[in-house]
């Protein structure tokens, strides 16, 4: 399997006045909070699909009881529920409370009885946190939730306990971005006090970079007994850069925007819109190809 080196992918819609600063944002779950009218509902579904894979990967089966950690929207846990039908049960923790209203509400628009959704801290060992089943559950699922924590080996250390023996965990996260869309990050680059991946890692709640091999050490110190790696290609077409600035923003990269002094913002945007048009198709779209890395950890 090839293993490519992994970076972040994205970057931000709005205008200055909707934009906090960092000492008033409310860390990671006031992030997220500001993204949840938009998650997942600009036309680009990325999210949604690498949540149905984990899904796939994670072989999660009917009446199986799921833990969907850093739930999101939904991308993990609806294909999640879907899996486990009325037999099983899945319960979705998210730190923002915006993300886990959404939650609730998507799964009452589908039907999902068997669902439920709460605001806690997957890394906090004093959060309240939902009980576990008395045998633990069958699977934890963290879709792209990997990057956000602090201190990912306490994380997983909690997911490991929570599972019955037998169980497993499975995780994704985000690698290389096409060839090319460096070049948005060079534009922006002198208009943050960072770039994007350094804005994006000094957000709260939010560690280095990682890779296959970094994961399958952390995996293996919070006592996995063996760990599955996958990989896939995931597409994506912006209809302009519009489209894209408006993505962007509906996602966890609006933090680098947010980090550019407001009086600065438009010349900001103005650089990455002609960094794109290098990257723009014959029909004026924007092609968007990027890795998203999977791991299925077993517990004996």
């Amino acid at each position: 399997m090839s293993r490519p080196l992994t970076a972040p992918p994205g970057t931000p819609r709005g205008t200055a006045a909707e934009a906090p600063g960092p000492a008033e944002d409310g860390g990671i779950a006031g992030l997220f909070d500001r993204a949840a009218a938009t998650y997942d509902r600009v036309g680009i579904d990325l999210l949604p699909v690498a949540g149905r894979l984990l899904v796939r990967h994670a072989r999660v089966a009917e009446g199986e009881r799921v833990l969907d950690a850093g739930c999101g929207a939904g991308a993990c846990l609806l294909p999640a529920a879907r899996a486990v039908g009325p037999r099983g049960a899945v319960t979705g923790i998210d730190v923002s409370p915006a993300m886990t209203h959404r939650t609730r509400q998507r799964a009452a628009e589908h039907g999902l009885d068997w669902v439920r959704a709460y605001t806690a801290d997957a890394e906090d060992p004093r959060a309240a946190l939902p009980a576990a089943p008395p045998e633990g559950y069958d699977a934890v699922t963290a879709g792209m939730l990997l990057s956000f924590l602090r201190r990912p080996g306490g994380a997983l250390g909690r997911f490991h306990a929570a599972l019955r023996p037998g169980g497993r965990l499975a995780l994704s996260w985000w690698g290389a971005e096409a060839p090319g869309w460096n070049r948005v990050v060079e534009a922006t680059r002198p208009f943050g006090p960072g770039t994007r991946e350094e804005i994006e890692t000094d957000v709260p709640g939010q560690s280095p970079p990682l890779t296959p091999e970094r994961v399958e050490r952390l995996v293996y110190q919070a006592g996995f007994a063996s760990v599955e790696l996958y990989e896939e290609r995931l597409e994506a077409t912006f209809r302009d850069p519009d489209h894209w600035w408006e993505w962007t923003w509906s996602t966890a990269a609006r933090a680098f925007w947010e980090s550019v002094p407001p009086g600065r913002l438009p010349a900001a945007r103005a650089a990455a819109y002609g960094a794109l048009e290098a990257l723009r198709a014959p029909d004026g779209t924007l092609p968007y190809v990027l890795t998203a890395h999977f791991a299925v950890c077993h517990r004996w």
